[in-house]
């Protein structure tokens, strides 16, 4: 069976986002990984674009409106913030007591005021992630959640912003990531070369779930059309981009290639045969659709908790140069498995309830 209206170009770009970002946090040896890991970074800007183009319907013109439908998104999306940073601390918890560390220590170490102000300020600290998951992947939806309390409280103001909001902290973004490698200043004793002080929800969420949500009013106003050759030249330009600016600046939390791509894959997503039924044979758009989430909370666990079984059966391999290559195909296929088995579980207790 085919289920029709579903944009399955947009669900593809999704699935290969989500693949690449693991390979962030996993990545191959030498340079290829380095390379693979520049190429990724387009990937978080990409998810907040794409909550961007689906921020607002176009029945949401009063602030009354705009601010119902933001208060269902914000009770949404603290569910899943609830659910995932309960699976991640009693995960951490039990990863601590196999590392000897007592529950005080845990605790102490975990949950204290600095941790809390990084968290409230930049969406990062130990609330979040710790030395048994050295990934603070959670940002995102502290981050999502931030732009839709923003949202909620200017919505007066949101459409005729979006556009300069994208502009001006994105400008500012790209000046920070500049001091970071010539000029590295210290305000208010805050280090700008922390990867948290730049990639945060002020200058990475906000501006580019901006720039989706503008695109996305841009398109139903029929000022933009897709275009499949401008989009495909956008994506190979970031990409070149990307490769230039990994061998001048080093590793960076969002490139200028990295806009550059998000831009195009956002053009791709709008080309006249997007918008088509869905085969239950296309898997990439399947993975977008249903798993994308999935693996974006779940991957960092899997490097965890792949890492402690190599740590406890032959820690040796981690010199092995063809296990490095093959171990992010490893995480990449369980966490899409395991995923798929919450996808399919998550179905039939849907299926029980409407029964």
């Amino acid at each position: 069976m085919k289920k029709a209206g579903r944009n399955i170009v947009l669900d593809r770009i999704k699935a290969v986002a989500c693949i690449f970002i693991i390979l962030i946090h996993c990545k191959f040896p030498g340079l290829s990984g380095d390379l693979f890991e520049a190429v990724a970074r387009f990937g978080v800007p990409l998810f907040f674009a794409v909550s961007g183009k689906f921020l607002l319907s176009e029945k949401d013109i009063s602030v009354k409106e705009i601010r119902a439908s933001m208060l269902r998104k914000i009770r949404s999306i603290l569910k899943v913030l609830g659910a995932v940073w309960i699976f991640y601390t009693i995960y951490s918890f039990w990863y601590s007591q196999t590392k000897d560390y007592t529950p005080r220590m845990w605790f102490s170490e975990k949950f204290n005021t600095f941790e809390f102000s990084r968290l409230i300020l930049f969406n990062s600290g130990k609330f979040i992630y710790d030395f048994s998951y050295a990934f603070d992947h959670i940002w995102f939806i502290l981050a999502l959640l931030y732009v839709y309390i923003l949202v909620f409280i200017f919505a007066k103001f949101v459409r005729r912003w979006a556009f300069p909001l994208f502009v001006l902290l994105t400008a500012l973004l790209y000046v920070l990531e500049l001091l970071q490698t010539y000029y590295p200043i210290r305000p208010f004793d805050i280090s700008v070369s922390t990867w948290y002080v730049v990639r945060n929800w002020l200058f990475v969420g906000v501006p580019f779930t901006m720039l989706g949500f503008w695109y996305e009013e841009k398109i139903r106003q029929g000022k933009f059309i897709g275009n499949i050759k401008a989009a495909w030249l956008f994506i190979l330009i970031g990409l070149l981009s990307t490769f230039i600016e990994y061998s001048i600046f080093g590793s960076k939390e969002v490139y200028l290639g990295s806009l550059v791509m998000v831009v195009g894959a956002l053009i791709l997503s709008q080309n006249p045969k997007a918008e088509i039924s869905k085969s239950e044979n296309d898997f990439m758009a399947f993975v977008g659709k249903e798993l994308s989430s999935y693996i974006y909370y779940l991957h960092v666990f899997v490097i965890s908790l792949f890492g402690w079984f190599i740590d406890r059966i032959n820690p040796e391999l981690y010199a092995n140069v063809l296990f490095m290559y093959i171990r992010p195909l490893i995480v990449i296929a369980v966490t899409i498995c395991i995923s798929l088995l919450l996808y399919l579980a998550n179905c039939n207790k849907m299926v029980r309830k409407a029964a």
